[in-house]
């Protein structure tokens, strides 16, 4: 009895210490697993970052495009050496490949919402070729928003706070549309916001993007399809920037739509470069400061009869401001140069026959050493329509105008070769160095006032939620002054040629495909 007492015991002792010791090999117990939560405050698509108050939104889109007759987001071909439109050196169609991630950042403070937001990427097309850089064959970066919004603050790169249409319906980057950043711009603006979806912001905005041309006419040969002056960044014979672009506008958001007016003003001031610039007595040539402007105003209806249809009307004017009317080099150009066939050998130095050249310079302003600066005016309007036929497929027609002078006058003198005499910017500009490339033997001479005429129409199937394949087509018309003919030198693949002035037009086109994925 008592053996049995002992084994009882001692095998009960043994189960103690066995549990003990498995006790003490047992894990830490784990911290409840933080999973994300997601925030509804600002909308679809933002979560919680664990362990922050801080709510994020990831999205971005990748695109392929394929462009006919057109460059990169079916820019028409009618500019440098892409206009070119019968030699073996002009491309017929251009490819793009487009891969956009965005981060969108929120949380409440005592201030009001807290966002920072970046949207980057990387794009290859076409004629991305060079070798060991930056843009060669495997692709370029593309950076087109970084920016803080806080307590009506906005600062960092985005878009102009004068823009409205903006191509909102088109995928080409028009001319005729007026001022569109979409590319991004860097400010610092403050925006004020009033009961009934009213609003006002000021914005203080970069003048070396808005800058277009600006040209010297006593030191500087214009040749067709490039730009006068200095290359980038000065772009012309600006002075050094003395302040930035000064940009205003008055907004409403309701259900019914929207509205706009803005206003912007733009440091047109010039100045002389490089030896042309010193006389022999040492005085300084540039030009005197100058400062241009710029008014415009747009509405944006929702259409009630159908669901997401809506009508888009702007106008604008612009006074020595010229990318306020579409001309912004960073989106479509300030200089036009379209060739039909081939011109005359300029060594035999007969006039061109069958060749034409349709020419265009969009200008900030004219001057001449020591002179002021003679600033360009111009305006343009335009219309946009979109219509759902079912909610998989939409619509849109659009179209505008838009019209740049250059004030003052010109006196052809007859006889080939022979400048003529005029005053203010068109005087500047028709008798300065340029008359070596242009011979006026008309009546109407050398005239630089110019127009572009767009009209399009854009149709978009979304077979499934988030996927866009698209179909653009576009007319552009140019309607210029000059009445003559053209020496120009030689490039590319085309010999120094005598060309006839005369109107163009062309057809372009780019069939799209876009993933979208943010929410």
């Amino acid at each position: 009895m008592k053996m049995v007492k002992s084994l009882l015991l001692g095998s009960a002792a043994g189960l103690v210490a066995m549990a003990g010791a498995s006790a003490a090999d047992l894990p830490v117990k784990a911290k409840p697993v933080e999973y994300v939560k997601v925030c509804s405050i600002y909308g679809a698509g933002f979560y919680y970052i664990p362990g922050t108050d801080t709510c994020l939104k990831v999205g971005g889109f990748v695109r392929a495009e394929y462009n006919f007759n057109a460059n990169g987001s079916h820019t028409p071909l009618w500019s440098g050496g892409a206009a070119r439109d019968t030699r073996q050196d002009t491309p017929s169609y251009m490819t793009r490949t487009r891969g956009i991630i965005s981060f969108d950042s929120r949380s409440q403070t005592e201030w009001g919402t807290l966002r920072a937001y970046i949207r980057a990427g990387w794009e290859m097309q076409s004629d991305t070729t060079e070798l060991g850089a930056e843009g060669d064959y495997r692709g370029r970066r593309y950076f087109d928003r970084a920016f803080i919004q806080f307590a009506g603050l906005t600062v960092g790169k985005t878009q102009s706070f004068f823009d409205f249409y903006a191509n909102a319906l088109n995928y080409t980057t028009t001319v005729i549309t007026g001022s569109d950043t979409g590319h991004g711009i860097n400010l610092i603006a403050y925006t004020a916001t009033f009961g009934g979806g009213f609003s006002a912001t000021v914005s203080l905005e970069e003048n070396t993007h808005r800058r277009v041309n600006m040209y010297d006419a006593s030191t500087d040969a214009i040749v067709p399809g490039a730009s006068p002056g200095l290359g980038q960044p000065n772009y012309g014979n600006y002075a050094a920037e003395r302040y930035p672009d000064i940009v205003g506008n008055l907004r409403v958001d309701q259900p019914w739509g929207s509205a706009q007016i803005m206003g912007a003003i733009h440091d047109a001031s010039a100045s002389c470069y490089g030896a042309f610039c010193v006389d022999a007595l040492g005085g300084n040539h540039d030009a005197a400061d100058a400062t241009g402007f710029a008014i415009g105003a747009g509405v944006k209806f929702n259409v009630p009869w159908a669901q997401g249809d809506e009508l888009w009307l702007q106008g604008t004017y612009a006074n020595g401001a010229a990318s306020y009317i579409g001309f912004n080099r960073y989106g479509t150009t300030p200089v036009v140069a379209m060739y039909r066939t081939s011109g005359s050998n300029l060594a035999n130095n007969v006039p061109a026959i069958g060749g034409s050249l349709g020419a265009a310079w969009a200008m900030d302003g004219v001057f001449q050493t020591g002179g002021p600066v003679e600033l360009t005016e111009g305006f343009q309007f335009n219309a946009a329509f979109q219509h759902y036929w079912t909610p998989a497929l939409r619509t849109s027609v659009f179209g505008g105008y838009s019209e740049l002078h250059f004030p003052g006058t010109h006196v052809a003198a007859p006889g080939l070769g022979a400048p003529g005499v005029g005053t203010g910017a068109r005087g500047a500009f028709c008798t300065g160095t340029f008359s070596a490339i242009f011979a006026a033997n008309n009546v109407n001479g050398c005239n630089p006032d110019f127009s572009i005429v767009q009209v399009g129409t854009r149709t978009v199937w979304s077979p499934v939620r988030n996927l866009d394949i698209g179909v653009e087509v576009l007319y552009t018309r140019l309607d210029q002054n000059f009445d003559g003919t053209f020496a120009v030198s030689p490039g590319g693949g085309r010999a120094a040629s005598t060309f006839n002035a005369k109107d163009q037009d062309t057809w372009s086109g780019v069939l799209r495909f876009q993933r979208n994925f943010w929410p």
